[in-house]
């Protein structure tokens, strides 16, 4: 039988997949992966936000169901890989029962 951190880390992926998929992303959890990202989320082609077309880059996703803070070098894995990959990455915690949905890796714009 899973302990309880396990059952509510995963429950809390399955939340924030759920969360990217209501936006219009196609979500894959790396369960049992031990990678640095719980999921990665893939952009519908030609979405926009605020009139502006959003690039086509998919985001790698931690998923913290705890408030305590995330380790620096699970941090820097996470941006570590996200650079590797020319991805975006974001970081998904908890503060005070609410969802923060920190950013850390932007990928640059061309000119």
């Amino acid at each position: 039988m899973p302990n309880k951190n396990y059952v509510k880390g995963r429950a809390f992926e399955y939340k924030i997949k759920k969360h990217y998929e209501k936006a219009g992303f196609v979500v894959f959890r790396m369960a049992g992966s031990h990678s640095p990202a719980d999921l990665i989320a893939f952009p519908p082609i030609g979405h926009w936000f605020r009139g502006k077309e959003l690039d086509y880059v998919p985001i790698l996703i931690q998923c913290k169901a705890t408030e305590a803070k995330t380790p620096e070098k699970e941090i820097a894995e996470l941006k570590k890989l996200a650079d590797k990959l020319s991805l975006k990455a974001v970081l998904v915690t908890k503060k005070k029962g609410k969802d923060i949905f920190i950013p850390l890796v932007y990928v640059k714009e061309s000119d």
